[in-house]
């Protein structure tokens, strides 16, 4: 991390970027990926669960996902489902890490949150996890016809958004959100230099999350950044996050404005003190909540009956 640049963050991620940088420390060649997924693991366990005693009102479907309903009964919507996929670079987490921020999404939200496990690299072909993930996915929304449903995905699970939303299951969802999405397979942009280390995303697990995701995608005819005229007519009005600490926070600002650039009315919540993966720690820290409050504001803006409270957003929205 370069000197002084973690004023830059929320005061309480600032703290965490420290012992984060001693507890996990960066890439090593000579760790194997599994070993580097279980490191990850306990780290968002200890800081990024909600406190003791919290309760996830989660359930386990055949379809390997997990459903996250709203704490509170009182007007939750069950006309609503958010399907959500998670991130980590296909490599990293799973729903039961995820459990704790999908509770506060889905109160948030005040409707269900269903999100999908899926296979990991190096021990499952991406495209293969890919593939399945798919499958599952799409025979997910044709069971929960006819409600209303919104796509959300983190990171890699933003990318994989787009591949269902465009490939998979065109005009099955209402909106599509992505938070922190990985976007661009093949460049780098000076983010990647100004928040290289110590952001709680660094470069290098980067490089190496997008040489596993690279062939997968374009086996699979994705490419973000040159999406056709028929592409953005799916894509509809967008909501995208990004996270002003971030190695991908430029290549977001990069693809909204190629969109907006083509007519695409695209809904922008920027949050310049916030590092990639704010959203698992929303159970904790305020300023992640209170992100996520923004986010599912966003998200639920084209239903008849939004959700949230309708407050001042902590997030700038362009």
């Amino acid at each position: 991390m370069r000197e002084g640049a973690v004023a830059a963050l929320d005061a309480d991620f600032a703290r965490l970027a420290v012992a984060r940088a001693l507890m996990v420390g960066p890439v090593r060649p000579d760790r194997p990926l599994v070993e580097d997924r279980r490191v990850a693991e306990r780290w968002v366990a200890r800081f990024g669960a909600g406190p003791a005693g919290a309760e996830v009102r989660g359930e386990r479907t055949s379809a390997g996902s997990l459903v996250v309903r709203p704490s509170g009964a009182a007007g939750a919507r069950d006309d609503v489902r958010v399907v959500y996929l998670h991130g980590g670079g296909m490599v990293y987490y799973s729903t039961a890490v995820f459990a704790p921020f999908l509770q506060v999404l889905a109160d948030e939200v005040g409707a269900p949150v269903e999100c999908f496990d899926y296979a990991k690299a190096p021990e499952h072909a991406v495209g293969e996890s890919v593939d399945d993930l798919a499958r599952r996915v799409r025979e997910r929304c044709h069971a929960l016809a006819p409600r209303r449903l919104l796509l959300l995905g983190d990171s890699v699970g933003g990318l994989l958004g787009l591949h269902l939303a465009l490939r998979v299951c065109p005009g099955a969802f209402e909106r599509v959100g992505l938070l922190y999405p990985v976007l661009d397979l093949h460049g780098e942009r000076g983010s990647y230099d100004e928040f290289g280390e110590g952001y709680f995303l660094d470069r290098d697990r980067m490089r190496l999350f997008r040489g596993l995701l690279r062939p997968a995608l374009a086996e699979r005819d994705l490419d973000p950044m040159h999406l056709t005229d028929v592409d953005l007519a799916r894509l509809g009005s967008p909501l995208v996050v990004t996270a002003g600490c971030d190695v991908l926070r430029d290549e977001g600002h990069a693809w909204v404005d190629g969109l907006r650039a083509r007519g695409v009315a695209v809904e922008h919540q920027v949050f310049p003190a916030l590092p990639h993966d704010f959203c698992l720690y929303a159970p904790r820290l305020p300023a992640a909540r209170d992100a996520v409050r923004s986010i599912a504001a966003g998200l639920t803006r084209t239903l008849r009956t939004p959700a949230g409270d309708g407050g001042t957003t902590p997030g700038r929205t362009t």
